[in-house]
């Protein structure tokens, strides 16, 4: 009998064994940092993709929280690389960056630019930096906040697809 449970506990674990191992491999993924927002734009256009931005502050608890629970786990499954471009902008790093433009503004005058004033928030954005869906303000329940983000993600790629097909569709003439 004790045999059996063994066999029956080892079956049930095994198919989990690649998932643990395949996230503890993840450990070392991080969001990436983006200084260079027009060449971020090219990326996107050319995967024609929404670029979902996450504003970031360096000792900002609930920034962590959102990249070890949500973020993270997003880069490690593989699920959103045909979905969204992820980076993050840390708004108190004194960096300049490019902006989509071509401009160069500081990472803290880009965040007010763009009426940030919480951390994190995410936006959703275009290869222009356009809005896409609406924005997220901090973090009420984490275990919200992913169905939250797919929801945001879902509503940015319909938008991009809906531009592009009215984009690619020729105008009558008469």
């Amino acid at each position: 009998m004790r045999a059996w449970m063994l066999g029956l506990f080892a079956s049930l674990l095994i198919p989990f064994l690649p998932i643990q191992a395949h996230a503890a491999g993840g450990a070392r993924v991080q969001v990436q940092t983006v200084t260079d927002l027009q060449r971020l734009g090219l990326l996107a256009r050319r995967k024609r993709l929404p670029v979902m931005l996450v504003f970031a502050a360096e000792h900002c608890g609930y920034c962590e929280l959102l990249e070890n629970e949500i973020l993270r786990p997003m880069l490690i499954s593989g699920d959103y690389r045909n979905k969204v471009i992820i980076r993050k902008v840390m708004i108190d790093s004194g960096e300049t960056l490019t902006d989509f433009d071509g401009t160069r503004i500081s990472a803290d005058r880009f965040a007010v630019r763009h009426d940030i004033f919480v951390t994190p928030t995410t936006l959703f954005v275009d290869h222009d930096g356009r809005e896409l869906a609406k924005r997220m303000l901090g973090i009420n329940t984490i275990e919200f906040y992913a169905g939250d983000v797919d929801k945001a993600i879902d509503r940015s790629l319909r938008m991009l697809r809906t531009r592009h097909k009215h984009a690619s569709v020729p105008i009558a003439r008469r």
